[in-house]
């Protein structure tokens, strides 16, 4: 470690609580985030979560979406907006657009799923109205809603990694 790493380590052992600081030094070191094992299993659990609410999100919406009124697709247009709310919400939630991407990956793998023909010639979204604006707009809001979650650090960040931090 160089003098400028040891000065932040020092500024963020005096951030800390007292007793704190002994493992300040290894979470400093480890990115400066401070996460412990539990903060790992809570974040995990939480993208566990957000994948199962895409993955029933979209299975229930694959049933419900070919009622219409008359000959207009209701529920598939009504989905739709909802698909953008849970995705963006997600990522809101998560701080992040992986936490949106989670719900709007496992969903679309479930509606693809549900949208192809079995054996016997049975399939869930059919190629309606109803199920096209269902796939195609679900598939538009979530894409749509995880390019408008903000990125938690500085642009271009993800793929510059420490590279793009300066020193001092």
């Amino acid at each position: 470690m160089d003098e400028d790493d040891e000065a932040r380590v020092s500024l963020a052992k005096d951030d800390l609580p007292a007793g704190a600081a002994g493992g300040a030094s290894a979470a400093v070191e480890a990115g400066g985030r401070g996460e412990g094992p539990l903060d790992a299993v809570v974040t995990g659990a939480a993208y566990a979560a957000l994948g199962l609410l895409g993955g029933v999100f979209g299975l229930v919406g694959s049933y419900a979406q070919e009622w219409t009124a008359g000959d207009v697709p209701v529920t598939s247009i009504v989905l739709v907006p909802l698909v953008y709310a849970m995705v963006r919400l997600a990522g809101l939630g998560m701080g992040g657009k992986i936490g949106a991407a989670v719900p709007a990956v496992v969903w679309g793998v479930a509606v693809i799923l549900m949208s192809m023909q079995r054996p016997e010639g049975d399939l869930v979204v059919p190629g309606t109205l109803a199920g096209y604006v269902y796939i195609v707009g679900g598939m538009v809001a979530a894409g749509i809603a995880v390019a408008r979650v903000p990125s938690p650090g500085p642009a271009g960040q993800w793929l510059t990694g420490r590279a793009a931090r300066t020193r001092g």
